[in-house]
């Protein structure tokens, strides 16, 4: 986004849509009847959008510090900074949590994400850029290795550590496990694919040349 010097991109100089999504929140807020805060005190509702923005903004470095935590067993929720370790992973946790969803819904779920990835890619190919990976549709076959990446990078660490401090989590880890295997399961189905393809090209090749040589050597 901030490749197409897009608006959003002019007004957040980093984490462009993670600010932009805590302005649509307060923004939403702000509407009538959807203040779902109303009831607070001033100092409480500035609390909670405090801590919205915290959670909304979380990086990885929260995600190895709870988990540096998790692993002593020094975790404790009495103490501030690791609750708020933990609320910005559990945020986390929500926006990924397709990767934990039944195998089914998923699959579904990704291919609408990376149709809108391909969407963008699409407009920076329009606009003169070449489009990264998983925004060019003309590699789609790559799709089930980027997922494999995705969910074994990102998605089966966070729950795993939040599942050590939130013994209940076990069973969305277990699922993106399991996901993570399908996904692994089909980019080795995807090489072989374009392994086959590859030699069957080349053997057209040979074939194409051996000919050419022949018509060549009777002449």
């Amino acid at each position: 986004m901030k490749n197409m010097s897009t608006p959003l991109a002019a007004i957040y100089s980093t984490s462009v849509m993670e600010h932009h999504h805590f302005n649509q929140t307060v923004t939403i807020l702000q509407q009538d009847g959807h203040n779902i805060l109303k009831s607070m005190s001033s100092d409480e509702y500035k609390r909670a959008l405090a801590t919205i923005k915290h959670c909304i903004l979380a990086t990885d470095l929260a995600l190895a510090r709870l988990a540096g935590l998790a692993a002593e067993g020094s975790f404790n929720l009495e103490i501030d900074d690791h609750r708020k370790l933990l609320q910005g992973i559990l945020m986390t946790g929500c926006d990924l949590i397709a990767s934990a969803k039944p195998w089914a819904i998923q699959t579904e779920t990704v291919k609408v994400i990376f149709e809108e990835f391909y969407e963008q890619g699409d407009a920076e190919r329009v606009n003169g850029k070449e489009p990264m990976a998983m925004m060019d549709r003309n590699k789609a076959n790559e799709l089930p290795q980027m997922q494999v990446g995705f969910m074994r990078g990102i998605c089966v660490p966070c729950y795993d550590v939040i599942a050590k401090i939130i013994p209940e989590v076990g069973k969305l880890r277990d699922q993106c496990e399991y996901n993570a295997k399908m996904w692994e399961a089909l980019a080795e189905e995807s090489k072989k694919i374009q392994e086959d393809k590859k030699k069957a090209d080349d053997a057209k090749s040979l074939s194409i040349q051996d000919k050419q040589n022949g018509n060549g050597t009777e002449n």
